[in-house]
């Protein structure tokens, strides 16, 4: 029996620059639930900066904006009441070149754990 997937991240007529120089145009996608997404293709033609958009990490960058919507579960990403920390806590990158911090390799695999037990931890005694 085939399960529906329902859409869980929609990219609709996104443009994206750096300065002048637009880097996406009117981009359209749609990521379901449960379903493995790949994006595919030569070098420089914008897959990273598109998934830069996805987690709002392109905002670190200066002189860059962005047009269009990106919903996560139906709600815009790009609003500004927008909680950037959660939203990265739930949309994650694996960059194609490792980015360690400068730690042995256990301290860098626990450091997410880490750092999102103490989060929960000081949720939890706020309450």
């Amino acid at each position: 029996m085939e399960s529906i997937s329902t859409i869980k991240m929609e990219a609709r007529d996104l443009n994206f620059y750096y300065g002048s120089f637009q880097a996406l145009k009117d981009v359209n996608l749609v990521i379901k639930e449960r379903q493995i997404t790949a994006l595919i293709g030569p070098s420089g033609c914008g897959k990273s900066t598109f998934l830069r958009t996805l987690n709002r990490l392109n905002e670190l960058i200066l002189h860059t904006r962005v047009e269009g919507t990106v919903r996560l579960d139906g709600q815009d990403i790009y609003q500004p009441v927008m909680n950037v920390v959660s939203l990265r806590q739930r949309v994650g990158m694996v960059f194609q070149r490792p980015n360690p911090f400068p730690k042995s390799i256990f301290e860098n695999v626990a450091f997410g754990p880490r750092v999102l037990s103490n989060i929960q931890r000081s949720r939890s005694k706020k309450r």
